[in-house]
């Protein structure tokens, strides 16, 4: 039986959101449009039950087509002697949809696309073939010889492999539906080279959807060869990273860091602080904060090589897009508080050796204000909740141990901060002391009225466990946390 499948033709080009990363967008580009149109018409062709022989079975959840056969494939429920699972075809077209249908394509979508393929490989030969759906043993009838009226018939029953649905087995159905009482099998296409009496030579329905018409490692217009497609299709070195991808620049330390490296933001910072129309009228040498935010963001950076395309390994969810080092620019937006902006600018002319302090801006060349750049940022007024929820004190009530590390830890790694006050009051300066060296970074007013809410905060909460448990300190037990 030949296989013949139509083929549709679809480009494939993703644009997304990057959800939970620092990616606004991922444009990916990558020729799989005839792989895609090819994995579609298969599903189409194989979502069929009728003409391969798939009559579901006694019971409503049994497979009806051979679409649904391949995504059972594997299920201990479904089969011969429900021993075992392998990892089956099921899991190979998830990773086929992923890549085809999904919206970013991640490194990890080709690992495991790699994996689903190895593993039907090694379905279809490992312990000899056992696997192998066209392997699969039955005991079914090879010879039915009708009988004059009042006998039985002459039935011969074979061991063979690939199928039970027989020609003859077609036969003994048609006569028992009509000869005995309440017989419920049922008749259903059947096809002589989907069985055969010796193992590797039957051409069942299911290895069909797998191989095709081919015997070789990976077959011929089956899933396997189409998933090998796609595979090679994904490669890093066949994905192109559009202009389209756009990085918010979130991370305040490595971020402005590692971008004023990159040549072509260093010419973008440098034009646009010689743009006379960021700064207000007057002597102010400070620009506007929102035309300066305004001529950064959304606008296109050049990535020159591999290795500036790695100094946006910064940005969240980074090493996940695959093909991103193969990037030829990047948009990036900066959130409008500018201080991953301010900072940026900062580190730009430390590297071309300008002084802020110094630097020439349009309207000191005019002569109508003095050398030097000073750059805005908008500082966000926090109350005692903002920074309780912030630091997730409120997760455990009362403060840390105050001893450098655990403090450290408190506002590093929360989940491992030791709570105790068995045994002295906390040191008030000490903790708002630790409060403003967590907030100084980033320049957000710490009064002292937010100070004594925290303690007042931190001493109920120190009341209230002593009250519930009978103890003066914390139980170490109940405050713990660990990874």
């Amino acid at each position: 039986m030949n296989v013949k499948i139509k083929q549709l033709h679809v480009d494939v080009n993703k644009m997304s959101k990057f959800e939970g990363t620092d990616f606004d967008n991922v444009d990916q580009r990558f020729n799989v449009g005839s792989i895609k149109g090819k994995y579609d018409a298969w599903k189409t062709f194989w979502d069929d039950g009728d003409k391969w022989g798939i009559v579901g079975g006694k019971d409503g959840d049994k497979p009806k087509t051979v679409l649904e056969t391949v995504l059972m494939h594997g299920d201990s429920t479904y089969a011969r002697d429900n021993a075992r699972s392998i990892e089956g075809l099921g899991i190979l077209l998830e990773s086929m949809s992923e890549i085809f249908d999904g919206d970013t394509l991640e490194v990890q979508h080709r690992q495991e696309l790699l994996l689903a393929i190895d593993e039907m490989k090694k379905t279809l030969s490992s312990d000899g073939g056992k696997w192998n759906p066209r392997n699969i043993p039955f005991n079914t009838v090879t010879e039915f010889i009708e009988p004059d009226e009042g006998d039985e018939p002459t039935i011969t029953r074979t061991d063979v492999y690939g199928h039970y649905r027989t020609s003859e087995y077609n036969k003994y159905v048609q006569w028992a539906q009509e000869n005995k009482k309440n017989y419920r099998g049922k008749l259903a296409q059947s096809d002589d080279t989907w069985w055969d009496e010796d193992k590797g030579k039957a051409k069942p329905p299911l290895w069909m959807a797998i191989t095709g018409e081919g015997d070789g490692e990976f077959g011929k217009n089956g899933i396997l060869a189409i998933a090998r497609m796609a595979a090679k299709a994904t490669d890093n070195k066949k994905i192109k990273i559009g202009d389209g991808t756009q990085i918010a620049v979130f991370n305040n330390s490595k971020g402005p860091l590692q971008l004023a490296q990159i040549k072509s933001v260093q010419e973008k910072v440098i034009q646009v602080l010689q743009r006379s129309d960021i700064y207000p009228a007057g002597k102010s040498r400070a620009p506007m904060k929102d035309r300066l935010n305004a001529a950064f963001t959304g606008e296109s950076y050049a990535i020159r090589n591999p290795a500036e395309a790695k100094l946006l390994n910064f940005a969240k969810g980074y090493d996940r897009v695959a093909g991103i080092e193969k990037m030829k620019s990047i948009k990036l937006r900066f959130p409008k508080s500018n201080l991953a902006l301010n900072k940026t600018i900062v580190e730009v002319l430390k590297i071309l050796g300008e002084d802020i302090k110094q630097y020439e801006t349009p309207k000191a060349k005019d002569g109508i204000a003095s050398p030097g750049l000073v750059l805005k940022q908008e500082v966000k007024e926090m109350d005692w909740q903002d920074i309780l929820k912030n630091d997730t004190i409120e997760k455990f009530g009362l403060p840390v141990k105050f001893q450098d590390k655990a403090a450290k830890n408190f506002y590093k790694e929360t989940d491992r901060a030791y709570i105790s006050t068995s045994r002295s009051k906390p040191n008030k300066s000490y903790f708002a002391n630790r409060v403003i060296q967590r907030y100084s970074e980033d320049k957000i007013p710490i009064t002292l009225q937010i100070l004594e809410e925290i303690k007042r905060k931190i001493d109920e909460g120190r009341a209230n466990n002593s009250q519930n448990t009978g103890r003066s300190a914390p139980d170490r037990g109940r405050f713990l946390r660990r990874n």
